[in-house]
């Protein structure tokens, strides 16, 4: 009994040293030039062949977006064309179109108009002006001559601003009950995404940079919900020889955190991620991603 308050305070004494060591640094993978996709899961290159297979499970493929690079559009439109050639129909559902989209998108990927009606019915002009078409036509196109559809998953402009605004007599029921259903409390979304909000666009009269960031941060949320819960609709309707594939910028699932994580709350169909990285990248955090994507990035002017 005597040596008891010894045997504690050392116990106490390693805990506290333990507590007060440096975290572990972040686990890394090392990426050889000639990588086509990386496998994050198995530490390995893989050629598209080798992707095709790994994937060949899964009904539901979240890939991230690096918006200007057409390097990465082809990419992707080759994975979708490798695919089809395996009898596999590829359904696309885009970031930035909206459920509301869902005629044009169905005339559109059943050739019943053609792109220049496409576009002015979109108004990609007006509501993606900063995207160019040129630079994703080779994944439409892609998903059009292997039958597949092109969707809308998004929150439209009008109901973010709501969102933002928290204009509850604005909403419409549907829209009030979503609104109320946010989840803002997931530590480790918060974590990842907050950096990002450093700044404050468009602030309010006398709102302060911390309230600021939590309405950008209400909108994040809403953006990832929304396009989990279209994604989780689509995902019911996938038949035997069908994969849909999540398109959305790579914040809005790297990690397995926004829009898989939520749809993951959704539905328990197999799902996988494939996050895109510049081809000199020569090393990744291990847990950003299941797969690597890497593509020749071309640099702003």
């Amino acid at each position: 009994m005597s040596n008891l308050p010894a045997l504690l305070l050392l116990t106490i004494t390693f805990l506290f040293l333990s507590g007060c060591q440096n975290r572990p640094l972040t686990i890394t993978h090392e990426i050889k030039p000639e990588c086509e996709y990386y496998s994050l899961k198995s530490a390995q290159c893989l050629d598209e062949t080798q992707m095709l297979k790994q994937l060949e499970p899964y009904k539901v493929i979240f890939i991230g977006d690096h918006h200007p690079q057409d390097a990465l559009h082809h990419k992707i439109a080759s994975l979708i064309t490798a695919f089809s050639n395996k009898g596999t129909t590829v359904h696309l559902a885009n970031e930035w179109f909206y459920p509301e989209d869902k005629k044009v998108l169905e005339q559109f990927s059943a050739d019943k108009i053609d792109e220049t009606t496409f576009l002015k019915q979109i108004q990609w002009d007006k509501r993606l002006k900063y995207y160019k078409y040129d630079s994703f036509k080779p994944m439409y196109e892609a998903v059009k001559r292997g039958n597949g559809r092109l969707y809308g998953i998004n929150l439209t402009k009008q109901a973010r601003k709501k969102i933002s605004d928290q204009n509850l007599s604005a909403m419409n029921q549907n829209e009030y009950l979503f609104n109320g259903e946010l989840d803002l409390n997931i530590s480790a979304h918060r974590q990842f995404i907050m950096p990002f909000f450093s700044h404050c666009h468009a602030p309010k009269p006398n709102e302060s940079l911390q309230e600021c960031r939590e309405r950008m941060y209400r909108v994040q949320v809403a953006w990832d919900s929304k396009m989990a819960m279209e994604s989780h609709i689509l995902a019911q309707r996938l038949q035997d020889n069908e994969k849909l594939i999540v398109f959305a910028g790579a914040l809005h699932i790297e990690n397995g955190l926004g829009i898989p994580m939520r749809f993951s709350r959704l539905n328990t169909v197999p799902t996988i991620s494939i996050i895109p990285v510049d081809s000199q990248t020569k090393e990744a955090a291990n847990g950003s991603g299941d797969y690597l994507l890497l593509y020749p990035q071309k640099q702003e002017p």
